[in-house]
């Protein structure tokens, strides 16, 4: 996964507002008692956010299974540490005050054990009161905004969405189909199957005290206040590490 659509990635997101994302999520580094030193993007892919989490002054280090997204970010950040690896199995040398993980990584570790290896790996790089950051759709979000057949589409590509939700497994199951306009009129055209798992508050909640960590708040995406709602569809979590493992 994310392979072939490495290359096209940031002109497919080009619309998102990364400045925004990065000024919530370092609101939410300070209001939990964190500071603006250093941070490691979990799943960093194009590492897009690095730009403004530099901005804002922090040391950035970005780490991704994917060798294509990899390669791009160290081209955007000459000098950066970048690492590719497993989130679920990863060893650093050098520990940080901050990680964070963007856009339902998490979901993308579809297996609840490996879940946990992925939090228990992520404590170990991690300095005492240190601050984890990321979000993750909820099986309601998987099965109410992402189930059936999507369209997107552009002057630049189409993008259609074909998914069907696993209610044994609480998988998502997401066939794509792009369509890319390349120089002269000409569009690539590859396939990518993905899947994700939708958690539920308490399974995050669960894994993180088991793995070192305690949730600190649990708000809605792009959200400050949380809410009593169970139909949310993705969820923003802020986690203190309080003990090593």
């Amino acid at each position: 996964m994310f392979n072939k659509i490495a290359q096209y990635y940031d002109m497919i997101m080009e619309p998102f507002d990364y400045n925004d994302l990065v000024d919530y999520l370092d609101d939410l580094i300070i209001n939990a008692g964190g500071e603006r030193t250093n941070i490691l993007d979990l799943g960093c892919g194009t590492s897009e956010e690095l730009i403004y989490f530099r901005q804002l002054g922090y040391e950035v280090a970005g780490l991704d299974n994917s060798e294509e997204m990899i390669n791009i970010s160290k081209y955007k950040h000459p000098g950066v540490d970048f690492f590719q690896a497993d989130m679920t199995n990863f060893k650093l040398k050098r520990k940080f005050d901050n990680v964070i993980s963007c856009f339902d990584t998490i979901n993308y570790i579809t297996d609840k054990n490996k879940l946990s290896r992925c939090f228990a790996a992520t404590n170990k790089v991690m300095n005492a009161d240190g601050i984890f950051i990321f979000d993750f759709n909820t099986v309601f979000g998987l099965i109410n905004e992402w189930e059936g057949v999507r369209i997107e589409e552009t002057d630049q590509f189409f993008i259609s969405y074909d998914s069907k939700f696993n209610y044994d497994t609480l998988i998502l199951e997401c066939k794509m189909k792009f369509f890319i306009k390349e120089e002269e009129g000409k569009y690539a055209s590859f396939n990518e199957t993905h899947y994700e798992r939708g958690y539920t508050s308490d399974e995050i909640k669960e894994l993180l005290k088991l793995n070192g960590f305690k949730l600190v708040k649990l708000l809605p995406f792009l959200k400050k206040k949380a809410v009593k709602d169970t139909k949310l569809d993705r969820y923003q979590a802020v986690a203190v590490k309080i003990k090593e493992i």
